[in-house]
């Protein structure tokens, strides 16, 4: 079994006795969808297209499949893959055969992915024989000397190779059991079982394998289709990254799922327009090339009643941009893979709460922001952000010490520090100030980059913007603008410092140099820009000056 590293009976009676959690696992739900709406479309991407009673079926071909090979219970497999049907199916199929999942970035290359395998100690590799330039195949081939458990290669897509088994294969699996349901409930994960295994953004050394629960991902479920007033005839579009989940959501009310494989601006319009999206869920930096590269005109997206998206880089203008060319109501969030959503705005939030904050803790989560000495702070100041819940996870696989380290202890009394910095207004709402190790102080004065960042971002021209901290001797840092721009455009320094004293920003605050770069360095999870990295590079490039 595999046992949660911060659980207790305590947490599951309590959780059960507040209906956050409940003894339904993820299996159940795909069989519940199958049997009340078989013919109802369940999950598309650029290829395939499944109703629910369909999905089921390859569902239990997969899990028949893997474990035909001999992958037992609480084996473990890890998949890199594309924002795509089979991504969707391992996940399930893995829940109904009782075999942990973890979905790598795309990003991901060998140090990474061979951390990962070995962490997990995982029997199996999922990946496709190549894609967008990569050989993802070769790459697990390579790397699979030093980990004995690593016993199959399994591969998307129409190529394959010897000694690689193709997923297609897999997909038409007879399944020789007359009641296929029935014939998975011993091996299915419970509810209050590790059965999902997620990864951290790794901003520094390799990423964490952060344990999921089928009842936490549920909890993350339930809360969206709460804070956005979702029901099952809502079609949601799914163009961020997989990293946190399938669109639990969805999977909770048995609503169709749309997926992008891979985005582009005009490619997420497209997929909008096509499948009468409703629900959107994108990260910042994909919504900003939306506003700012498409001809959103072009396109019939009236259709479209909710973007949701993350809290990162996303100012109050940007959301009402948003709302007004996408004629849309704009819900933020903010979190971790190891919290889910810590907070999110909600459709019956008044609008000006919902474009300046992250709305009120997140259904089934608490938070607390404390001072340096760990003691609560009054509304209004701001600290250091906690969180704890029924839908934060259940600790680092593994891992007992790094669970300690982050949430204080384990069991019901332990609270996640997040790294952020934050307030809670005189209404309850949770207001984000960025990340406690980004602060950069200029000659005795804090800067917040996330403040600049978000003003920025504001500019036509600009695509994405960082700000960061470089030495100097007699102020001790200097703020660093970084930006990336529009292609064909062109931003010197005195018309970004001039942009952000209209916008009413602090001199001390303002930029004192600016880079502009063709991409930015970006974390494992390919959603957030490597600070680090980013940091160095600028400090190298200005020796060389």
């Amino acid at each position: 079994m595999a046992k949660p590293m911060r659980l207790t009976r305590e947490m599951i009676e309590d959780n059960i006795a507040r209906r956050f959690w409940d003894r339904t696992n993820i299996a159940d739900l795909l069989e519940r969808h199958a049997e009340s709406h078989p013919d109802d479309e369940a999950v598309i991407d650029s290829a395939r297209r499944y109703t629910w009673s369909q999905l089921n079926q390859v569902v239990n071909a997969v899990a028949a499949g893997l474990m035909a090979l001999g992958l037992q219970r609480d084996d473990a497999v890890v998949a890199q893959l594309p924002a795509s049907t089979d991504a969707l199916i391992i996940l399930l199929a893995c829940q109904k055969a009782g075999i942990l999942s973890c979905f790598s970035p795309m990003t991901f290359r060998h140090n990474e992915l061979k951390h990962i395998l070995k962490t997990l100690n995982a029997a199996a590799v999922i990946t496709p024989m190549s894609y967008r330039n990569t050989a993802y195949h070769e790459m697990a081939k390579a790397i699979a000397g030093d980990l004995p458990a690593l016993r199959h290669f399994i591969v998307t897509g129409k190529e394959t190779s010897v000694g690689a088994i193709s997923f297609t294969d897999l997909i038409e699996t007879p399944c020789i059991h007359k009641d296929s349901n029935a014939f998975f409930k011993p091996f299915a994960f419970s509810p209050f079982e590790v059965s999902i295994v997620v990864l951290s953004s790794g901003s520094t050394g390799m990423p964490k394998c952060i344990e999921q629960m089928g009842v936490s991902c549920k909890v993350g479920g339930w809360g969206l289709v709460e804070l956005g007033k979702l029901t099952r005839k809502d079609v949601f579009g799914i163009i961020a990254p997989l990293s946190g989940g399938p669109g639990w959501g969805a999977l909770q009310l048995g609503a169709k799922v749309c997926l992008l494989e891979h985005f582009s601006a005009d490619g997420a319009l497209q997929l909008i327009q096509n499948e009468r999206v409703t629900y959107l869920s994108a990260v910042p930096s994909q919504i900003i090339k939306i506003l700012k590269e498409a001809n959103v005109g072009r396109y019939d997206l009236s259709s479209l009643r909710i973007v949701r998206t993350g809290a990162s880089a996303f100012e109050a203008a940007l959301a009402r941009e948003t709302e007004e060319k996408l004629k849309c109501t704009v819900l933020i969030a903010g979190g971790s893979q190891e919290t889910y959503s810590f907070a999110q705005t909600g459709v019956d939030d008044p609008p000006q709460k919902r474009t300046t904050t992250l709305g009120k803790p997140f259904p089934g989560n608490e938070v607390k922001i404390c001072n340096d000495q760990g003691q609560p702070v009054t509304h209004g100041e701001t600290g250091h952000l906690y969180v704890r819940g029924a839908a934060t996870s259940s600790g680092y696989f593994g891992d007992k010490e790094a669970t300690i380290a982050a949430w204080g202890e384990l069991g019901p009394g332990g609270w996640y520090r997040t790294g952020d910095l934050a307030q809670i207004d005189e209404d309850g709402y949770v207001v984000l100030k960025g990340r406690h190790k980004e602060i950069i102080i200029r000659g005795g004065q804090n800067i917040y980059p996330k403040e600049i960042e978000d003003l920025l971002l504001t500019h036509p021209k600009i695509t994405q913007a960082a700000v960061i901290g470089v030495p100097d001797v007699v102020m001790g840092e200097r703020a660093c603008a970084c930006l990336t721009i529009v292609d064909g455009q062109d931003i010197v320094f005195e018309e970004m410092i001039a942009f952000l004293k209209e916008k009413g920003l602090a001199v001390h605050k303002l930029p004192e140099a600016l880079h502009i770069l063709d991409r930015f360095p970006q974390l494992v999870d390919g959603q957030k820009v490597n600070k680090i990295a980013l940091k160095e590079m600028i400090i190298e490039r200005m020796r060389k000056l």
